[in-house]
């Protein structure tokens, strides 16, 4: 696919949602460079508030320096890169300031291009493809719910009606060092992409969110719409949603 032949429509929300009383996610959408982020600060840590917007700014510094760079390889490098960086701050801030001890945050980035979709993640939060009706999550979660489901000792099905996903077993800001998962796949005109913060999909299922991703309409309604359901079916966290539409740049409602 040509590079004029691609076009990305955004559209994002966050919400604090019904039982938090403040909003521990961040998020940070770039059209001009075509990336977006959702950071959510860690539940139950000090400062997570905090910890997401040094991840939103770190990642945002790094990739508007690198993501000018051509090419499937550079651009999966910058994000990395942009991860690594943000892992590095937040640590850095919590040791210059006691009151930030344990500060963590999970991160997802996606960045839809020509030549492909690259992505990366920590943690819970989510990066989604809808295409032609099927919903795919493309990230890994990094949670002990997850490592029981890729051990077989329970099943996906039994997972999803888990109501929380479990302890993280990756974030930023926990360590000196972090793996960060990195994937690449194509796209094509007419995928949906969602990323979301995990109070999105601990109180809508998989089914529904293809549901209303599917559904005709603007894709800044479809965000309200996401944050809508989360917080008729609770709304425990904070809520945060991320949507990328592809077209075909000919079409007369292509743009960023």
């Amino acid at each position: 696919m040509q590079a004029s032949s691609l076009a990305v429509r955004w559209a994002a929300l966050s919400d604090v949602g019904l039982q938090r009383v403040r909003n521990e996610d961040a998020f940070l959408v770039e059209p001009g460079l075509s990336y977006a982020v959702v950071a959510d600060g860690m539940g139950g840590h000090n400062a997570g508030d905090v910890a997401a917007r040094i991840v939103i700014d770190t990642i945002g510094e790094v990739l508007r320096q690198r993501l000018p760079e051509y090419g499937v390889d550079a651009r999966a490098s910058a994000l990395r890169a942009a991860v690594l960086a943000a892992n590095d701050a937040v640590r850095a801030a919590a040791a210059r300031d006691r009151g930030l001890t344990g500060m963590g945050a999970t991160v997802v980035v996606a960045n839809p291009c020509a030549d492909g979709l690259i992505f990366a993640s920590v943690g819970d939060s989510r990066l989604y493809r809808l295409r032609a009706g099927r919903l795919d999550q493309l990230t890994h979660d990094h949670t002990m719910l997850q490592e029981l489901v890729d051990g077989g000792m329970i099943s996906p099905e039994q997972a999803r009606r888990v109501p929380f996903r479990g302890m993280l077993t990756r974030a930023l800001g926990v360590e000196d060092e972090v793996l960060v998962d990195v994937g690449r796949t194509d796209l094509q005109p007419g995928d949906l992409l969602l990323m979301c913060s995990d109070g999105l999909t601990d109180m809508v299922d998989a089914d529904e969110l293809a549901s209303l991703l599917a559904a005709p309409g603007d894709v800044q309604a479809c965000a309200a719409t996401l944050v809508a359901s989360a917080n008729a079916e609770g709304g425990r966290d904070n809520i945060t949603v991320v949507l990328a539409a592809v077209t075909d740049d000919r079409s007369p409602n292509a743009g960023g």
